[in-house]
């Protein structure tokens, strides 16, 4: 995915850039991972940052809003997780443990997608493809 620059994608959302937001979405174009407002509040904290929870909270959803981040609710993962939102065909495997991302680079439901719109007379415009499970790191431990 390539690297946007976080002032960027704030302006162009029509929001104002705060340090807390600026902060929060650069946590999010560097992860290798989606992650949970826990986990966006305890980094923060860990580089010396004083948000409070209350305020990553507000913030993820300010920039959900916006179309900048989308949220998952990973099956048998405890919190809803947060990654940046794709504008682009893309299709991920997402562990439910630790958070990872595998991106796909091909649509493993091409071939069915367009037998769906042929037999039902259905135009599709986009779709969504994200399988959960645990990582090999996970399985392991």
């Amino acid at each position: 995915m390539e690297r946007k620059d976080a002032a960027s994608l704030l302006k162009n959302a029509g929001l104002k850039i705060t340090r807390q937001r600026q902060m929060i979405l650069e946590l999010f174009l560097d992860a290798k991972q989606h992650l949970s407002a826990e986990e966006v509040f305890l980094t923060l904290k860990d580089k010396g940052e004083d948000f409070g929870l209350a305020t990553v909270y507000r913030t993820l959803a300010v920039l959900e809003e916006q179309g900048i981040l989308d949220k998952s609710d990973a099956p048998g993962s405890a919190s809803q997780r947060y990654f940046p939102a794709a504008h682009e065909h893309q299709h991920q495997l997402i562990c439910t443990r630790c958070g990872k991302v595998i991106y796909l680079d091909e649509c493993p439901a091409e071939e069915y997608l367009h037998r769906l719109a042929e037999d039902y007379g259905f135009q599709i415009t986009g779709h969504s493809f994200q399988i959960y499970g645990l990582c090999p790191g996970c399985r392991e431990g």
